[in-house]
């Protein structure tokens, strides 16, 4: 019989059965960042046929029997393309597949803003993305990028032929005039902002790591803000990434931190303010999901989220909520301005007095946002077609 279904790598944007794991697996099922369940979900949702996921959590990798059942392989990218990180395993998994590999939404990172061009000169150096990149090189039947930057990194780095498409999470949301829907509900919260400056925003912030952001005083006080935000509007604060500690904070476990962690992200995120409060905001109002499409869901009841994280803002866009960006890095800038999502610059965001203010500064053009959500999903639909991968009904009606 003719191979009928499509590998993926990674999870089904859930992780099936949590309680089977301790928290430090769990993080690994993670690939050490809750984000990666938005595009993960995402890919589910553009393929229109029988999928098994090779991850921790699922099909196991040398399940080569369950491979053997596959037509070709998904590989829904994060920043593979960064410093610091091992992918022998990767390279090695994908290096002795079969299969034409699919690979959506390839990004690099630098670690800051402007610090692009030392970046690419530390890849090219770099063994391990040297490896997988050689490995993409020749495997690969098609990669999208995530945004110029990354394509940039892509061609110097000798990985040619690859297309812009942003992230894979913004084609989630069905609804072809989105940035028209997100738009007038970022205007309904301004305005209630602007007749009562106390009247209630259902707030999601999507928080930065504490202890990554502990030794940079910019993005540190930035979070600060946010944090205070999101306790005055009685939101929800929530965390992707940041270890063991992070997520226990924002998971209803916070608990079970030890007295110096529970001091020291207390004093990241709101060094003035009496710990007790500290704790029981982030008892009802942490989060950290274990599936996109509860993350989704939830988002739909707030009026807005807002932060540094994108794929928590991601998850709000998905729900038809607006999901505002403030860009710190190369990778949420090139992916704000590759896919003209809601952002705020940085400084308007330290600068502003209230919410009301930072949400005054707020840039987006819901007409660009949806002409590229068009026509990304006509690229990919065209591209599928020609690699003959079934793509799903909700993306080709995007594509008109």
């Amino acid at each position: 019989m003719a191979a009928s279904a499509f590998a993926i790598l990674g999870t089904p944007g859930y992780v099936r059965d949590p309680q089977r794991f301790d928290d430090e697996t769990l993080l690994r099922v993670l690939g050490a960042n809750s984000g990666n369940l938005m595009f993960q979900y995402a890919a589910t949702q553009i393929v229109d046929a029988p999928l098994i996921h090779f991850s921790l959590a699922e099909t196991p990798y040398s399940d080569t029997a369950a491979l053997r059942e596959a037509r070709a392989m998904v590989f829904p990218a994060a920043n593979h393309l960064r410093l610091g990180a091992d992918w022998t395993g990767l390279a090695n998994y994908i290096a002795n597949q079969r299969l034409p590999v699919v690979v959506l939404g390839l990004g690099a990172q630098s670690p800051k803003l402007g610090g692009e061009r030392d970046t690419i000169a530390a890849l090219r150096a770099d063994p391990h993305v040297m490896r997988l990149v050689d490995v993409l090189r020749e495997k690969a039947a098609f990669i999208s990028v995530r945004g110029p930057y990354s394509q940039t990194v892509c061609e110097e780095l000798g990985l040619t032929g690859t297309e812009v498409l942003g992230c894979p999470s913004a084609l989630l949301n069905p609804d072809p005039a989105l940035g028209q829907a997100m738009a007038a509900r970022l205007t309904t919260v301004r305005r209630r902002l602007a007749a009562d400056p106390a009247a209630p925003v259902r707030l999601a912030v999507t928080g930065a790591a504490p202890f990554e952001i502990r030794p940079d005083p910019p993005k540190r006080d930035l979070e600060r803000r946010l944090f205070a935000w999101a306790m005055a509007a009685d939101g929800l604060y929530v965390q992707q990434s940041g270890g063991v500690a992070a997520m226990q904070a924002a998971n209803g476990h916070w608990y079970a931190l030890d007295r110096n962690a529970r001091r020291s992200i207390s004093a990241v995120l709101a060094p003035e303010t009496d710990e007790i409060d500290i704790w029981a905001f982030m008892a009802k109002a942490g989060r950290f999901y274990l599936s996109a499409a509860a993350w989704r869901d939830e988002m739909r009841g707030m009026d807005l989220a807002l932060g540094t994280r994108l794929h928590g803002n991601m998850a709000a866009i998905a729900a038809g909520t607006p999901g505002v960006i403030i860009a710190h890095d190369s990778r949420t800038g090139e992916l704000g301005q590759t896919m003209h999502l809601p952002h705020l610059d940085f400084d308007a965001a330290m600068a502003a007095p209230s919410l009301a203010a930072a949400l005054d500064a707020v840039h987006f053009d819901p007409a660009a946002f949806d002409t590229w959500r068009a026509a990304t999903a006509r690229r990919l639909c065209a591209v599928f077609d020609r690699l003959e991968i079934p793509v799903s009904g909700h993306v080709r009606r995007l594509a008109g």
